[in-house]
């Protein structure tokens, strides 16, 4: 990160050049100085005029886009961001801005696909794990103890007594749009589920999807299945294996998996325990 000196030695230089030649491309390079310098206004007000001067500018654009974001202007950004990559092409910078902006608008899953995209070509990469980190806080800014199980979520968990009650209770959790108890021939138990959710369809998909998973895991030796987890464009189906049942839960993209199976989990051990 340059300091305060060199900022003002790059914008002196920088002026010196449009002094002699208002034209000039530099106007990009002193927009930035001045934007981190932490001069936002004069940064867009610079900007402008030489985008109005260089409208297809690619390094303009990306400029005023990291000028737009921290301005709060998100969409603005993400519109010159787009620009800048019309003119010169999609790079790795270009992704990693955009998915900072991603996370600024609340878009985290957006956001996280590109991460994850980067991660898995530069796993070591300090600046793809500190905006992973941004989007997992933006995702759960107030769940910090999720994972953690409380003295009264426990006493919730102590009070079920029956499947009627652990259906209801599952279906309260965060992210949980259903939860079901499927029997091994597909017929339904127990469930509670938006209306969207069609309990004889899920039921049967689960028995379709588990027979399936079974056949192929016996065929290599693995034995009968525990858990499935399959994530669609706008549901996640978890499939647990509870005695001879199946326990489903109809989950929303956004869901915390990690803090939901530490629940499910003491669930299901005290129905074990409990049941008759």
């Amino acid at each position: 990160m340059q300091n305060s000196a060199q900022l003002e030695d790059r914008i002196s230089k920088c002026d010196q050049i449009l002094s002699r030649n208002p034209d000039s491309l530099v106007f990009a390079a002193l927009s930035d100085a001045h934007r981190k310098k932490g001069d936002l206004a004069k940064a867009f007000h610079i900007c402008s005029r030489g985008l109005k001067l260089h409208p297809h500018y690619g390094p303009g654009h990306l400029v005023m886009a990291r000028i737009n974001m921290e301005r709060g202007m998100y969409s603005e950004a993400e519109k010159e961001l787009a620009l800048a990559v019309e003119s010169d092409g999609r790079t790795r910078g270009t992704e990693l801005l955009l998915a900072q902006i991603l996370i600024r608008k609340e878009q985290t899953r957006e956001a996280g696909n590109i991460l994850e995209r980067l991660k898995i070509n530069d796993p070591e990469n300090p600046v793809v794990a500190e905006l992973l980190e941004a989007k997992r806080r933006k995702t759960e800014p107030d769940r910090p103890d999720f994972d953690v199980m409380t003295a009264q979520e426990r006493w919730r968990i102590e009070k079920v007594v029956d499947l009627k009650d652990s259906v209801a209770y599952l279906k309260s959790l965060p992210g949980v749009s259903g939860a079901l108890m499927v029997g091994e021939n597909g017929l339904v138990v127990e469930s509670r589920l938006t209306p969207f959710l069609k309990e004889e369809l899920v039921g049967a998909v689960t028995t379709s999807i588990t027979a399936r998973v079974n056949e192929g895991m016996s065929g290599i030796g693995f034995g009968d299945y525990e858990q499935v987890l399959i994530e669609a464009g706008n549901l996640a189906l978890w499939i647990i294996r509870f005695k001879d049942q199946a326990c489903v839960l109809c989950c929303t993209p956004d869901v915390a998996l990690g803090a939901l199976k530490v629940r499910v989990g003491e669930l299901l051990e005290h129905l074990s325990r409990t049941a008759r």
